[in-house]
This record gives structure tokens, sequence and C-alpha cells, in this order.
């Protein structure tokens, strides 16, 4: 890009602040703020002590080894180009610098290097430090630059977000001596610096699953405490349903909230001394991984819930209808003795609804109801557990203890699960289990172990799903849109010719589909009144008689097995269909198929 002003145009401004004609706006901005705080023309950066920049690297340590790959890549890529990149921090201090060997060392002379500090507030109109002022992407040449010393430089610098909170963690900065044409280097600086914020998000992405699993394998010795996990940037990871009830002080939680992704670099045992007393009645744990905190775990103390009445109710789930009835007054008689108990249904059929309120009308309710999810159970987790219980006890022991999808735990994990429920059942725990397979034809198959499956189905429960209870869908639809509105919604209308449209609807999602589609109709509807129009194509699509069954039908109902059979893991579903886990994205959206969560 050629030079927008010159020395002259520089010398004219510093001596009658008249600004050039042609001088890009950000530049005089930048200029202007120099001015305006009487901005010193300084030959080099100050620089931080040695121990100062150890610290300042420390405190960056996430930006830098999320940087790391792209500055090794980079070092290579641009030796002998006479360019060398600059990892900053947010504050504009450098903290990483690959490149041109002889550049890098023309840098040191004007401490363009490790350590020093090229703020705007420090070095005025520069690359690395506007960058950081304007968040945005900003290129400066030569006689652009504030400082008469630094004009033998030319800079394009990239801001670097955080993906967690959308603030700003630092800078990339590509530099070369102003006599050079560089056309790209502002386009190298965006890509490197995409690449950095794409290694973030994955690093997240990855805290996040860390997390969920420290939860999992922290349930057992916790029992059914009211918890809250949130990620670094304080956004929940997981939340039990009972934890905004028992919550009081949503005040107080907020300010917390506010306040992890301020401290949540520090050390663990400083963030806990920070945060200790900010939620009273809770128990906090600072959750790391490698020393480093990634999240936050928060549980209310037993003695601070309050009361509440019973959950749902077998009686109330029985009105929906016929079968449904005929299921819940199996389950009344059921919850009365200890037998445990086996529910199976496709996904989104309401199993969890059920087990939950089995336990309500059971002898255990007044004891915890603890969801174990069995995908996310490991050996090492499971010893663990089991170890903790023959310490302790179980933390509640007259409640009840939900496996979903033991189907889906590995087979050498399956002995371990085994004990566990062996432990929890000689200790009075009631064994309830969902599976979205027939365990029993994976026992028949070698897939579980025979000696865990009749542990845990004594008696078995179906539900079925909705395309099989069509009589059923109206009155559901109706309690979903009443839940809906308690819940801060809108009761939504429906017109007989939308009712009839949804009637004949396949609903493969089943309850989930249904409850997903009356958050997006309440978003989406001006009015609340839906008519067939409102309705997504894929369910107002017209019925064909019986025997049009078509490919799609066909393709269709093969997911939804595949489904079935794997219990939700869509990993597994892909390679069993043959297909790239991608493309099985696409499909499940194209035909309303709710993505379950273990994939």
């Amino acid at each position: 890009m050629p030079h927008s002003i010159t020395k002259d145009d520089w010398e004219a401004y510093v001596i009658s602040g008249r600004a050039p004609a042609n001088i890009r706006r950000e530049i005089l901005a930048s200029w202007q703020r120099c001015t305006g705080r009487g901005q010193p023309s300084l030959k080099q950066a100050p620089q931080l002590a040695e121990q100062a920049l150890l610290t300042q690297r420390a405190q960056a340590r996430r930006l830098r080894n999320s940087a790391r790959t792209a500055l090794r890549r980079a070092g290579v890529l641009l030796d002998g180009s006479s360019n060398i990149l600059l990892l900053c921090d947010r504050s504009g201090v450098v903290l990483d610098a690959v490149g041109d060997a002889e550049t890098l060392d023309r840098g040191r002379e004007n401490h363009l290097h490790l350590g020093g500090d090229w703020s705007e507030e420090v070095m005025g109109t520069n690359a690395i430090g506007t960058a950081i002022h304007m968040r945005r992407p900003v290129l400066i040449t030569a006689a652009e630059h504030y400082c008469e010393e630094i004009q033998r430089w030319s800079c394009a610098a990239t801001p670097i977000a955080d993906p967690a909170t959308g603030e700003l963690l630092g800078v990339l900065d590509i530099s070369w001596r102003s006599g050079l044409r560089q056309a790209s280097a502002a386009a190298l600086s965006a890509a490197l610096a995409a690449q950095v914020e794409s290694d973030l998000t994955r690093r997240l992405a990855r805290e996040r699953e860390l997390l969920m699993e420290r939860l999992q394998m922290s349930s057992l010795r916790r029992g059914g405490e009211p918890v809250l996990v949130m990620d670094r940037s304080g956004a929940d990871v997981l939340s039990s349903p009972d934890f905004a009830r028992f919550c009081e002080d949503d005040e107080a939680l907020s300010t917390l909230r506010a306040r992890v992704p301020q401290l949540i670099d520090q050390r663990p045992d400083a963030i806990v001394e920070a945060l200790g007393g900010c939620l009273p009645n809770t128990e906090m744990e600072v959750v790391s991984r490698h020393g480093e905190a990634i999240g936050v775990m928060l549980s209310l103390r037993r003695g601070s819930r309050r009361p509440i009445a019973a959950g749902a109710e077998l009686g109330e789930i029985g009105r929906i209808g016929s079968v449904t009835g005929a299921l819940c007054a199996q389950a009344q008689r059921l919850a009365r003795t200890r037998i445990p108990i086996l529910i199976e249904g496709e996904t989104g059929t309401g199993k969890t609804y059920l087990a939950r309120a089995i336990h309500q009308a059971s002898g255990q309710s007044e004891g915890d109801f603890e969801l174990l999810e069995c995908a996310l159970l490991t050996m090492d987790g499971l010893r663990d557990d089991l170890a903790g219980i023959s310490r302790r006890g179980f933390a509640s022991p007259q409640g009840t203890l939900c496996l979903n999808g033991p189907g889906s735990t590995p087979p050498e994990a399956q002995r371990l699960l085994l004990t566990l429920v062996e432990q929890a059942s000689e200790a009075g725990v009631r064994i309830i289990t969902l599976s979205g397979r027939s365990l029993l034809s994976a026992m028949q198959a070698g897939q579980f172990r025979s000696d865990l499956y009749y542990h845990i189905a004594g008696a078995r429960l179906h539900v079925p799903p909705l395309r099989e209870r069509r009589e059923e869908i109206a009155p559901l639809l109706r309690s979903l849109v009443r839940k809906h509105a308690a819940g801060g919604g809108r009761e939504l209308n429906f017109t007989s010719g939308a009712m009839a449209v949804l009637n004949a609807y396949a609903w493969p999602g089943n309850l989930r589909e249904m409850g997903n589609l009356i958050a997006a109709l309440d978003a989406l509807s001006m009015s609340g009144l839906i008519d067939e129009k409102s309705l997504p194509p894929e369910i107002r699509r017209p019925v064909r008689p019986e025997g049009g069954e078509t490919l799609r039908d066909r393709e269709q109902a093969e997911i939804i097995e595949a489904i079935e059979r794997e219990d939700g893991n869509l990993t597994r579903v892909a390679r069993r269909l043959g297909i790239a886990r991608s493309t099985l994205y696409l499909k499940l959206d194209a035909y309303g198929i709710p993505r379950t969560r273990r994939s």
C-alpha cells in the first residue's frame, strides 16, 4: 500500500497542527490523541525488566499456547523475508518474536522485541498500540508513525479476541523496514490471528468437555446437590434443574459470574480466596488442568435448600391419554416396590421425566434423584468413585440412582458399573435405568453384560414414540405450551389447520422436538397465533397415502434406527451409516431430528 503521507506532512502537523489533506482518518485520530496527551517522540519503547516480562508472559500463557503453532510456522516462512512477527498481550507488551534474523536485530534498536511496551499511550501511533485502541486490524506505514525514530518501520497488526468473552487478548503484528513494499503483510497478520483464535476456540471446547467430565465424576460423591458449572467466561456449562430454584441470591451469583473471567488466569487458590465469600451457602471448587484454572463448580450446601413441593406426579402425567395412563399405572405400582426399573424408548420420549415421577411417588422421594450419564464414565473415574464410596458411603443412601444410557458404557467399564450398582442397592438406593435401545438385544448380541442387565432390569417399561400414540399429540402439545408459558414464554394458540398438520406429523424427535418447536414458534411468531404457514416446511409437507414411502422416508427411518441402536452416540451413528459426521449433521437438520449430546 503506498504511503498516505510524507515526512514533510508529519513535520507540518507536529509544528503547526495542520493535518495533511490525504491522511487516513484512523491515522489522524491517533495523531490527535497523541498531541492531546503531549506525546514525546521516543526513540525506543520502554522495556520491561526480566522478572516483569516473565510475569507478563505467565499471565498470557493461554494466548501464547494457542499462538505457538502459528509462531513456529511463521518463523520458518518469514526467515529471509525482512519481516518479523510479534505476539503482544492486551497491554501492547511484546511476548514473543520470530522471523528474519537481521530484522529482529534491527528491531532491538527500538525495543521492537521481547518486553517492549508498544501501547499507543506510550509509543504514540503504531500498529500494535493503535490496533489495541481501535480493536480492529491496522496498517501503519513509515511517516504515519507519530514518533520520528519509529518511522523507519512499517507494521500491520490484528487484534486477537477471546472466543469465550469477545474481550481483547492480544495482537499479532508483522513489521518490516519502511523502504520495502509488503503488499500481503496485513492479510498474513489477519490470517495468523484467525488461526490463533481458532485454536483458542478448540481449547475452550475441550475445557468445557473436561468440566462436564469433572462434574460427572464428582456427582456420586456430592449426591444430588444442586450444582452449577461455569467455564472461564462465567458462562454456564451445566446447571442442575433445581439450582436456580434453590439459589436465593441472584445478584450475588451475577457478581460472581462477572468476576470469573477477570480472575480465571490466576492461581486456583487465589481464585478461591477472591471468590470464596461471593455466594453464601455454597461450596466452590476451581476446576484446573495442569495447574491452570479452566472453570468453577458451585454446589449448594444441603442446609441451604428451600423445601419445595414434589415434582411431576404420575397421576398428572397419566391424564394425557390412554397409552400414557396405562404406562403410569404400571409405574405407580412399581414405585411402591424396590424393584430395579429399566425404562426404554426412543430419544426424546420423556424417559427421564417418567423416572423422576417414579422417584417422587416412591419411598425414596425424600432422598436425592441422581442422573448418571453412563456415556461419560471412564475406568479411572469409576475406580475413584468406588473408592470414595467405600470410605464414605453414598451421599444420599435413601435416594434414586438413575443410569442414563448404560449401553454406551465401554465393555471394560461395565464390570465396575456393576459393582457400583451392587453397592448402591445394598445401601438402599433405588436403581432406575434409561436406554434408547433394547438392552436385552444388546445382551443377547454379547454387547452388554448379562449380570449387569439382570441387576438393572427387574421390571421393564417401554415409552412408545409419539407416532404410536397420535391421540396424545394434542394434549401433550397443550401441556408443553403451558409449561413454556409458566417459564416466561407466551402461551401460543394453534389453528385447526395447524393442529391437523401437527397430528399427522411423525415427530421423529418426540417430546424434545415438540418442545424445541414451541420455543422456536414463540420466538418467530409476531402474534402468537400459529397457523399452518407458521410451521416449518418439513412439518407441513402433505401426508402421502399409505404405500407411498419414498427414499427420503426410508433414509429418515434408517437414521432414527441407527441413533436408537447407538444410544445417541453420533460418531458411532455416522460410522454405522457409512457417512461423515458432518453429513449426518446436515441430514439431522434436514429431517428435524434433534442432535443428542453424546457425539
